[in-house]
């Protein structure tokens, strides 16, 4: 797809026909008519679903989440047991969601495709939520609403193709201008092609509703759009005026407290990330964001001489006061992550044998459970970029393109560039000190350099350590 002359909502409604995202709206028919008879049963419902083996296997692992199913010692394992004790309604929910994630995530995940399925799961449990506050019932309907309330613009971050990357890559240049930019690359706008689909493919009258009216005062529509609203604040500012007016407003909605709206939408929050988990959706999102630099992400560190003078000036205060030799190395680290500006760093120290390095400490967003689990071979026979630098003794540039890392290695770090340097005293290998960018950017010459010569200097100070406390 190039050019983008004579675009409209009528050529990517077009474009989407022509994709697997049909089947979604056939299979909610499908489900409508079943579940909307009078004598409806529960093995009417899981025909339709078992039509699928693959979707049928995630519908009963979502179906046994703790939201659904808190007893880990009596799962679900069949789909007419899980309409029984999660209802019509819940399994419905279950497995057009699955359905929807299916049919959108065949292509390798575009990061806004993927902040638009966790944006549609957050909406549809907060709807839910809502709804079944204000009437005392579920609605399956108002769920799927919500769900796909921004359909049109998860079917082109799925099937948008070139124009999707290009659009991708503009709005994260500039974000301010972003429904002037899809306008421009699409000639519509992301809530025209909703509605559009909506129309074409008989979504519901609750999603109609809410497309065609956001001044609804139909319960269900409000829900809908309330929560919508709702996720897009949570995402943005959770501390603005506007997100504590809208919870003002859901409160009335309601007809509680504004503290009992707020308590609402957290434990919904909390409802919608399990959900999020077992749907899968979850680990490829926070995948997405370890791998990109995406909008509203914190800022890489950056490099800072005069912390890094600091701790060098440090560095020689404790060795004259002879500190104890993790103080010293926790010291270095945190020269080297807030000095030096790597986004995370550890303390790698040998066994006694010198088969294995352990992460003794590490800093940074992300290594919290390096002390317990990070164990690294570093013998012969299992060769690899951390083995490597022990064995030559010398600092390591590990370059994301030349894949340094062995299997176990790129479990533990990703791909990313980095530097390992020895630990060395007395001519006596220690230890590493790794130290990455964790996927945000390369290392430039400055850091690499720096990272060098605090290495060195702790090296230096080590042997003096030792050397003085012999004494």
């Amino acid at each position: 797809m190039t050019g983008d002359e004579h675009r409209s909502q009528a050529y990517w409604l077009d474009v989407f026909s022509k994709t697997d995202l049909p089947v979604l709206s056939g299979i909610i028919h499908e489900l409508d008519t079943v579940t909307g008879k009078d004598n409806g049963t529960a093995m009417e419902l899981a025909n339709v679903i078992l039509k699928d083996p693959s979707l049928t296997s995630r519908v009963l692992k979502v179906a046994n989440c703790v939201i659904y199913n808190p007893s880990i010692n009596n799962p679900i394992t069949t789909i007419t047991r899980a309409v029984v004790q999660l209802g019509i309604a819940g399994v419905k929910n279950i497995y057009t969601s699955v359905v929807l994630i299916d049919k959108l995530l065949t292509t390798p995940s575009q990061p806004y495709l993927l902040d638009g399925l966790v944006h549609a799961i957050n909406s549809a449990v907060q709807s839910r939520n809502l709804i079944e506050k204000v009437s005392g019932k579920a609605s399956e309907e108002v769920f799927i609403a919500a769900l796909l309330y921004r359909l049109g613009e998860l079917a082109f971050w799925s099937f948008g193709e070139e124009t999707a990357e290009k659009l991708g890559e503009l709005i994260e240049e500039h974000p301010e201008k972003e429904d002037e930019l899809v306008k421009q690359h699409l000639g519509t706008s992301f809530h025209a092609l909703s509605t559009g689909l909506a129309e074409h493919w008989e979504l519901g009258s609750v999603l109609k509703e809410a497309l065609h009216k956001p001044n609804s005062k139909q319960p269900e529509a409000k829900a809908v759009l309330f929560a919508d609203k709702l996720c897009k604040l949570m995402t943005d500012d959770p501390e603005s005026e506007a997100f504590q007016k809208l919870l003002a407003e859901i409160a009335a909605f309601c007809d509680i407290e504004v503290e009992e709206a707020q308590a609402l939408v957290l434990e919904s929050a909390e409802e919608a990330t399990s959900e999020l988990k077992a749907f899968g959706v979850h680990q490829l999102h926070e995948a997405a964001k370890d791998r990109l630099p995406r909008k509203g992400r914190p800022t890489p560190l950056q490099p800072d001489p005069q912390f890094q003078l600091n701790m060098l000036r440090e560095l020689g205060v404790m060795v004259q006061e002879k500190c104890d030799i993790n103080t010293l190395f926790h010291t270095v680290a945190e020269g080297i992550h807030l000095g030096v500006g790597l986004e995370r760093v550890a303390i790698l120290l040998c066994d006694a044998k010198r088969q294995h390095l352990s992460a003794k400490h590490a800093l940074g967003k992300g290594t919290e459970n390096w002390r317990s689990a990070l164990i690294i071979p570093i013998t012969e026979d299992q060769p690899g970029a951390l083995q490597q630098a022990t064995r030559s003794r010398e600092t390591l540039f590990i370059d994301p393109q030349q894949s340094n890392f062995n299997t176990l290695e790129e479990r533990f770090f990703g791909s990313t560039a980095a530097l390992a340097a020895p630990i060395m005293a007395n001519n006596r290998l220690i230890g590493l000190i790794y130290a990455d960018q964790a996927g945000h950017q390369s290392l430039d010459n400055e850091q690499r350099n720096a990272f060098q010569y605090i290495v060195q200097q702790a090296n230096h100070s080590l042997e003096t350590l030792i050397r003085n406390r012999n004494s």
